[in-house]
């Protein structure tokens, strides 16, 4: 019984770190305005979205050989680097004054840090949990830490908002300061994996770690299909809020509210990722979310009120306990030790898809103009809602 007691409160000093470390790895001052302050410094559309897929390629090429470094170390480490390094990003942005090029190395610095703790946080997390018993709760856990995240953003662009309307600069800044506390916090995060008991045991090599995931992927068609439903059918939604902030200056959104605004979408996003769990088992919502949330896009790009930010963010809402539950559902359906790598190779995924998307969202803007471009994204969704519908029909699932 003692035993179980030191369990439960070892995995709730960990959660506790846990969720720390996530909200300010977020907290981010600069996320209310960045894009509109590459806008604002001269860049184009063009020039935007070059970047933001830049931002995608770069991880597509770091993503895997991360994942493998933290199979094979500690991935507690992994987690002190990764925020460490993301502080360089709003130092080079703060430094760049226009400059197309130190606003890329700020995206690389970027990439590098969240490299290093994508994979390595879920797999900690669901290490953690299995170790106890409890991995049939990683859904739920999940949805915590989506909110978490989404309540660093929220609260980082709620402040930033207003800091901006002093000194756009001074939100970069701002925003080191909560990533430095996030590493010092990372040195709780232990990593329980069994390293080998004796010499004879032989750990596994990092380039097995590829070789894992490859097996993981081959041996299981359900993974194959949460990773195309993830990276083809939800990343659309991950793209379009990179460009949300030029939507708020097409509809005339006084600047002071931006921060005001992203507070309440990502309080409610935050919400429907906690409450996630509980539409587990629904296999319909996985072609149902998406084309609401297509649906509700194409309503946002009918106009110029700014009323229209109201289904712009239900369009994210609705989709969150989609991008929670099919999540859970990839880390469910593996079996393989690599865990990290594996997971690294469905954010390579996402990110091939995410340039081709964000370059072609940005080509789009530029052309049309940037609200009937949210109108074409919106429906796209219904070619995914049908794919996904046909797909579960023929017993694959995409949720958990």
């Amino acid at each position: 019984m003692a035993g179980i007691s030191r369990q439960s409160a070892s995995l709730r000093l960990f959660l506790g770190a846990y969720f720390a470390y996530v909200f300010l790895f977020d907290f981010i001052l600069c996320y209310a305005i960045y894009t509109a302050l590459f806008e604002l410094r001269g860049l184009s559309f063009a020039e935007i979205g070059i970047l933001l897929a830049f931002w995608s390629a770069s991880a597509i090429v770091l993503e895997l050989p991360s994942g493998a470094l933290s199979d094979h170390f500690d991935r507690r480490w992994l987690l002190v680097a990764a925020p460490a390094i993301k502080t360089l990003t709003f130092i080079a942005w703060a430094l760049a004054d226009g400059n197309f090029w130190l606003y890329g190395l700020g995206f690389l610095f970027w990439t590098i840090g969240q490299s290093l703790q994508s994979g390595t946080r879920e797999a900690l997390l669901y290490e953690r949990l299995e170790a106890v018993g409890r991995a049939s709760e990683y859904d739920k856990m999940l949805g915590r830490d989506s909110a978490a995240s989404s309540i660093g953003i929220g609260a980082g662009a709620l402040i930033g908002g207003f800091v901006a309307t002093v000194s756009f600069d001074l939100t970069l800044w701002l925003s080191v300061p909560p990533l430095l506390l996030g590493a010092v916090i990372a040195l709780a995060l232990r990593d329980l994996r069994q390293r080998p008991a004796s010499p004879e045991e032989t750990p596994p090599a990092y380039f097995d770690h590829f070789r894992n995931a490859i097996t993981e992927f081959r041996r299981a068609p359900d993974l194959r299909f949460v990773t195309a439903y993830i990276a083809v059918g939800l990343i659309l939604f991950e793209i379009l809020e990179e460009f949300d902030q030029l939507y708020y200056l097409a509809i005339g959104l006084p600047l002071w509210t931006w921060g005001i605004v992203a507070a309440v979408a990502l309080g409610a996003l935050a919400a429907a990722s906690v409450v996630a769990h509980r539409l587990s088992h629904h296999a319909f919502l996985a072609w149902l979310l998406p084309l609401c949330g297509g649906a509700l896009l194409l309503v946002a790009s009918l106009g110029t009120s700014p009323w229209l930010i109201l289904p712009l963010t239900l369009a994210y809402v609705v989709v969150a306990p989609a991008s929670v539950l099919s999540e859970a559902r990839f880390q469910q359906i593996m079996e393989g030790s690599s865990r990290a790598t594996t997971t690294s190779a469905l954010v390579v995924a996402q990110n091939i898809t995410g340039v081709l998307a964000t370059l072609g969202f940005g080509f789009l803007a530029e052309a049309i103009g940037i609200l009937p471009a949210y109108g074409w994204a919106g429906l796209c969704m219904v070619p995914v809602a049908i794919w996904v519908f046909v797909r579960q029909r023929r017993g694959l699932l995409a949720l958990a």
